[in-house]
């Protein structure tokens, strides 16, 4: 990056207002001469983040940053100065120099220059979706308007190969900076050979905050979808762009850009999960809406709702997986001192389909009702349990506080009234004296604690409670436990497929196509790996909190436990072996592991034959008879082999 002069920078501060600037990615309030806002650098909970329009400079009294424009473009964007001054130069309409390659070889293409080939990629497959009938016919079917496709910038990605690598090269667009935007991938099998990573899918592009595209999604269109089940291949139908500098999932929200003013106008921002959801939304006028980005709700995501909005309603699909992420996001309110609702549909309507037939006045009239958190988990404890029981009470507690254990200690006055509120209502509906309830979630906070500093996932929900024995529920009596799954009468090839595919995540999208499910011998391993295939197919990771949803069978979700916490444990460094001794890489281990389930496969394959030739009557039946002959003799000379 060149240097610039001082009449450079200062006309760029002079263009730009901090105020204006710190508004587009903080809610500000005004007090006296200056603004406040939560400083987006720390957990903050009451405004320390002041701005001085007179001085043009910010300031947090709390974590101690400050500066003017540039040193606030770097903070919040993670640039260096160089890049913050191409931000806001190109944001003041004032042309720098540019310098003489387009990417530096050691630290790789700018923020700058990746959102430039982002918005050309963005326009490209605008351009495809515009002169695609058939395509712009699929989302006329799917209810969304040619006003919301503009809105939200929609495209299509067509099947052909080297479609946007042939537009890149006429624009002189490298590969390396097409491969760094995550529009390109290459191939295990064939490295040297690069490929479009969106191909037969509607394009969904992502923004930021300003607005600009930093990221893609993408979902199989049906035609294609039904083309390549045909062909015998599984692939995902909802596709993400990779992380890359400009792309963080945990941290985006859809349409955030977009949400901004109605979310602060209407005092309240609603969250879905599909990028569908997000637009039938607005096009309904309802556009206080963001959606996640195939990624469960994290605390990155609470600080971007923090800055659209003190009242988030989390809104879920009515049935099962919505109820259970639900109670996943339950966690995030006894940790969160923001306002916290939970919507939940009429069973089988999700948010898109009620959307476009309630429309938006109605959406909006549960939202005012949407439960808040404490009154959703009674609400939902009382359909799990018999609450009128002894059983069903202890039961009950101990989901309640099984979730508030998993909440990481603080000392927040706010968060432990919440915290305390929640205890004390628990105590009234159960009829169980406080004191009981404390002890159990104290014992539940030291098993969470022991797991996490042993390296071992945290329990979805703590079993135990020895100790407590008040009057209407006697909590010494641990539920019974399901019979547990031996790992040493599984299949050990089986058992460490299944370990490969839950440690390593790329894994099991490489096993897709070369494994049915069918194949593995054990139910409770087809169930796992069934699992992992479903949540792949999805765009969601085969992580533990994910498969405890998916997993109805409690012997199944202990085994996955159990499997889960020894890769954690037992996964060797290959950096301590010396290099005739490290472990074979996964791909290499999975490969052998096929050898073996193909021979298995085989022999099970010939048994069936043979059974069916001894059952067949050569004379009363010959054609089937010879047709059993000649596929046993065919497996019996030359097998099969599976391709990889």
């Amino acid at each position: 990056m060149p240097r610039h002069s001082e009449t450079i920078t200062s006309a760029i501060k002079n263009a730009i207002d901090i105020v204006a600037l710190a508004g587009e990615y903080l809610p500000l309030r005004r007090l006296g001469s200056k603004y406040k806002a939560l400083c987006p650098w720390h957990d903050d909970h009451n405004p320390s983040l002041e701005l001085n329009p007179e001085r043009q400079s910010f300031k947090c009294w709390s974590c101690g940053k400050g500066g003017d424009i540039f040193d606030f473009v770097k903070n919040i964007e993670h640039v260096e100065f160089p890049e913050a001054l191409r931000m806001l130069a190109d944001r003041a309409g004032i042309t720098l120099e540019r310098p003489s390659s387009t990417a530096s070889p050691s630290r790789g293409p700018s923020k700058s220059e990746l959102l430039e080939v982002n918005a050309w990629a963005e326009e490209a497959f605008a351009g495809a979706l515009r002169n695609s009938a058939e395509v712009l016919a699929y989302v006329d079917g799917r209810g969304l308007t040619r006003q919301s496709i503009e809105r939200f910038r929609l495209g299509y990605a067509p099947e052909d190969r080297g479609w946007l690598l042939a537009l890149a090269r006429r624009q002189r667009i490298s590969m390396e900076m097409l491969a760094q935007a995550g529009l390109t991938t290459t191939s295990p099998e064939s490295p040297g050979l690069v490929r479009e990573r969106f191909r037969g899918r509607l394009i969904f592009p992502i923004h930021d905050d300003r607005g600009k595209t930093i990221g893609f999604g993408g979902r199989l269109l049906p035609d294609v979808e039904r083309k390549l089940a045909e062909a015998g291949k599984h692939v995902a139908k909802y596709l993400n762009g990779p992380e890359t500098s400009l792309f963080h999932k945990r941290s985006i929200l859809y349409a955030a850009d977009l949400a901004r003013t109605a979310s602060r106008e209407a005092g309240w921002v609603a969250v879905v999960e599909g990028y569908t959801d997000v637009i039938a939304a607005h096009q309904v006028g309802l556009c206080n809406v963001v959606g996640t980005m195939g990624t469960a709700l994290g605390e990155d995501h609470l600080r971007a709702l923090r800055r659209l909005a003190d009242r988030v309603v989390l809104v879920f699909d009515g049935d099962q997986a919505g109820q259970s992420a639900a109670d996943r996001a339950l966690e995030l309110f006894l940790g969160s001192e923001l306002d916290l609702r939970v919507l939940t549909l009429p069973a089988n309507l999700d948010p898109c389909d009620y959307l476009l037939q309630a429309g938006g006045d109605a959406f909006r009239d549960l939202a005012e009702r949407a439960a808040d958190p404490l009154a959703y988990l009674l609400t939902r404890a009382a359909a799990r349990f018999d609450l009128e029981s002894a059983e069903g009470s202890r039961r009950a507690a101990e989901w309640v506080l099984g979730i508030m254990s998993r909440v990481p200690e603080t000392h927040q006055f706010g968060l432990e009234v919440k915290q305390a509120k929640v205890l004390d209502t628990l105590s009234h509906r159960l009829r169980v004296p406080l004191e009981a309830l404390n002890g159990l979630r104290r014992q539940l906070r030291r098993s969470v604690s022991q797991s996490r500093s042993s390296g071992a996932p945290v329990p979805s929900q703590v079993a135990g409670s020895a100790g407590l024995a008040p009057a209407t529920v006697n909590f010494s009596d641990a539920p019974a436990a399901p019979a547990p799954i031996s790992q040493s009468e599984l299949d050990r090839n089986d058992l460490e497929l299944i370990q490969i595919a839950l440690s390593e995540p790329s894994a099991i999208t490489w096993l897709i196509p070369r494994l049915p499910v069918s194949a593995l011998r054990d139910p409770s391993l087809r169930t796992l790996l069934q699992a992992c295939y479903d949540l792949q197919n999805e765009g969601q990771s085969a992580s533990y909190e994910n498969l405890m949803v998916r997993l109805d069978d409690p012997a199944v979700r202990t085994l996955a436990t159990s499997l889960i916490a020894q890769s954690a444990l037992s996964t060797p460094d290959p950096g301590h072996f010396p290099e005739d001794l490290r472990p074979a890489p996964w791909r290499d281990r999975l490969e052998k592991m096929l050898i073996v389930l193909d021979k298995n496969a085989r022999r099970a394959r010939l048994r069936d034959l043979k059974r069916s030739l001894d059952e067949t009557d050569r004379h009363a039946d010959p054609e089937a008879h010879r047709a059993i002959q000649l596929e046993y003799q065919r497996l019996l000379t030359g097998g099969q082999t599976r391709k990889s």
